[in-house]
């Protein structure tokens, strides 16, 4: 991941996203819906940390957030 991103947070949020979807990195999640990848950077260090998800950006993400985020693109 990307620098911004590091320090601030972002491999706790994969490390948490990886619990909540009980998958690791590189792999799906048994349903085929969610997979986990890290990246080296997207280009967003002003917003860090940051996720895609289909192509949406989630910019200063925190941990508290995640599930939140997973709930409201489930299922589109």
């Amino acid at each position: 991941m990307g620098t911004a991103c590091y320090l601030k947070g972002g491999e706790d949020l994969i490390l948490e996203l990886e619990r909540q979807l009980g998958v690791g990195l590189n792999t799906v999640t048994p349903d085929g819906e969610f997979s986990v990848e890290a990246v080296r950077c997207i280009g967003c260090c002003g917003l860090a940390p940051v996720m895609t998800v289909n192509g949406e950006v989630f910019g200063n993400v925190k941990i508290a957030q995640l599930k939140k985020i997973l709930d409201q693109v489930r299922g589109k």
